[in-house]
């Protein structure tokens, strides 16, 4: 269940309906048949992904907006128990450096607290009751997939989206220069994953280029997404400096946290300037060709050019 277009595909409209009903039909499976925790990993996981995939076709995609409401509905339902689980492995792993030079009794105890306090979006049912509201709608959202139609043919259909994506990336990332902010590493963060996705998709034209800017673009992922783990785990425990009995332990996970996010960004700085080195309209444009070119040698495709205009 590669989350890739495939050569024998005969239209991009029919590739982007595959894809959709493969990553649904590992939803329902993990749903069916793992346990709670693993459930709604793998249900967020494919909402983000069929989500990167109607981004991508986009500007010819009518059912758009409707569609990229639901999965994001569908994931928010399911987002409590997720931010739980990563607020305590982020205190784990602040903590894990603190204990080097620090008792680690003096954490258990406000590690036991937020261990018991209740995820807010959560509240009011069990894990196993959010799972099947969401498989209900996801067997829902599976049966719309027939009617998906694509007003764009071939690279038509990909070729706006693609770029529309980097050139707000590249605009986010400026932002971010100038104002290094969580919520603007935040933005770009959500960018670059749909970047990391689309290359994921076009990954067939051209293994040997696109599979490691693919694992480029996972890196900064991770590199991301724990910077933003981190940032709003200092939301969330600053407000326990006052009053609170924690405050040692705070200031002391706090510090560890400043320390620990000025590292990511280092690295994280020149990976994305690496990554969009090339301009968007210049890189939309090789990847234009290298589709062609794919196509052709594997005599698929819909009847057209490579620039997506109907013969």
């Amino acid at each position: 269940m590669a989350f890739r277009f495939r050569a024998g595909d005969y239209s991009v409209e029919r590739a982007v309906r595959r894809i959709a009903r493969e990553q649904i039909d590992g939803a329902l499976a993990a749903i069916d048949g793992k346990n709670a925790h693993v459930a709604t990993h793998e249900v967020r996981k494919c909402c983000k992904k069929v989500r990167a995939l109607i981004r991508l076709v986009r500007p010819g995609f009518a059912g758009y907006v409707q569609e990229n409401e639901a999965f994001r509905d569908i994931a928010r339902g399911l987002a409590g128990s997720r931010d739980a689980k990563v607020l305590l492995d982020t205190f784990d792993l602040l903590a894990a450096d603190a204990q080097k030079r620090a008792d680690p009794a003096l954490f258990g105890p406000l590690r036991g607290q937020l261990a018991h306090e209740p995820a807010r979006p959560a509240r009011g049912a069990t894990a196993e009751a959010r799972l099947g509201h969401a498989r209900t709608l996801l067997a829902a959202a599976r049966e719309r997939i027939g009617g998906w139609t694509l007003e764009c043919h071939d690279w038509g259909a990909q070729g706006a989206g693609l770029r529309k994506i980097l050139r707000r990336a590249n605009k986010a990332a400026r932002t971010l220069a100038r104002e290094p902010t969580a919520r603007h590493y935040h933005e770009l963060r959500k960018l670059m994953k749909y970047h990391w996705y689309h290359t994921r998709l076009l990954v067939p034209v051209w293994p040997a280029m696109m599979q490691p800017r693919a694992a480029e673009l996972s890196r900064l992922a991770d590199l991301l997404g724990l910077h933003h783990d981190i940032s709003v785990f200092e939301e969330r425990v600053a407000g326990r400096l006052e009053g609170s009995g924690y405050r040692e332990v705070v200031e002391t996970l706090l510090a560890l946290a400043l320390r620990r996010r000025a590292r990511l960004e280092r690295e994280i700085g020149p990976l994305v300037a690496r990554l969009l080195a090339q301009a968007p309209r210049a890189l939309v444009d090789h990847w234009q060709a290298l589709w062609g070119i794919w196509r052709a040698e594997h005599g698929g495709g819909e009847a057209g050019t490579a620039n997506g205009q109907v013969a």
